[in-house]
């Protein structure tokens, strides 16, 4: 009784102190399922984060825009999010930023499911989801405390003003520049792309297609650019651009560009354009739905 009591107990603080946080990644979660209303919404990994700078979007396009980008995370946390966003409004816009390997069979993408964690009871149509982490999860969730135990830490320190001072938690509209200039030369890459696909993924991307054609939210797939040469074509990749002609989805693959191949000083790593490099790719992304939309329209016509 006294453990039972205990754990509900420091449970409702760890959750108090959770949903007060105004700042981090941690809050844009929060923000991202639970507040905002943008026309456009920017979903992937840490590609999505740091590659698409809303306010240009939001220029360009005379529309609100929230980059709900989460670094580390799978087409699951992007399918939990496009989830709770629908039950409360719908979107004009959902941009999807599509990463290498993304199908890989991987016990990690399980397990990052844990960030979903703290918004079970707000949004339990997400237990689905979760639940994909292990069998005994719906049996650990029976703890208050369970949700939070690995993000105390964060907890305490998204507390603090000291969180709202450091400069990697400071974001515009969810999107989060990296200001480092990569100035090194191109990585050659010849490997052979063989792993074990993993099946709820791929019927996950597809969910999130169905979901966001079905409340008419109009949803393109890009793959962001890379300081990186691939020589053999990503299965992930190649299954996504199939699925992708399948639901008649734009798809944008920008990986083999040679304009971004040729200009390392856009790039803060081999895998991230820095913010100079995410301004000139927003350009090119806002470009790309233009035309799209005046192919529609002349279709139309």
């Amino acid at each position: 009784m006294i453990l039972f009591f205990l754990d509900y107990v420091i449970g409702a603080i760890l959750r108090d102190l959770y949903f007060k946080q105004d700042s981090g990644y941690l809050y844009r979660t929060t923000y991202a399922m639970d507040s905002t209303k943008a026309d456009i919404l920017i979903f992937g990994s840490s590609t999505a984060n740091h590659h698409y700078y809303p306010p240009l979007f939001q220029k360009r396009m005379n529309m609100s825009v929230y980059n709900t980008g989460r670094d580390g995370n799978s087409v699951f946390y992007n399918y939990a999010v496009l989830e709770s966003v629908l039950k409360r409004y719908t979107p004009k816009i959902a941009i999807l930023d599509f990463d290498f390997g993304e199908f890989q069979k991987e016990q990690a993408s399980y397990d990052r499911l844990s960030s979903l964690l703290p918004y079970l009871n707000e949004h339990p149509n997400i237990q689905s989801i979760i639940e994909l982490k292990g069998p005994y999860e719906k049996y650990k969730l029976l703890s208050k405390v369970y949700p939070f135990n690995s993000l105390i830490f964060s907890i305490g320190i998204g507390n603090t003003d000291y969180n709202r001072k450091r400069e990697f938690v400071e974001d515009v509209q969810g999107y989060v520049p990296l200001t480092n200039q990569w100035d090194k030369k191109i990585y050659a890459d010849k490997s052979i792309k063989h792993y074990e696909l993993d099946s709820n993924k791929i019927n996950m991307l597809k969910a999130f297609i169905k979901n966001c054609q079905s409340s008419r939210v109009k949803l393109y797939i890009f793959i962001s650019p890379r300081f990186i040469k691939y020589f053999s074509k990503d299965p992930s990749i190649e299954i996504t651009h199939s699925i992708a002609n399948e639901f008649h989805v734009p798809f944008h693959d920008y990986t083999k560009d040679t304009f971004f191949l040729e200009h390392p000083k856009l790039f803060a790593d081999q895998i991230h354009l820095n913010d100079t490099g995410a301004k000139v790719f927003s350009n090119i992304v806002i470009d790309d739905i233009k035309e799209n939309e005046q192919k529609e329209m002349m279709s139309k016509n």
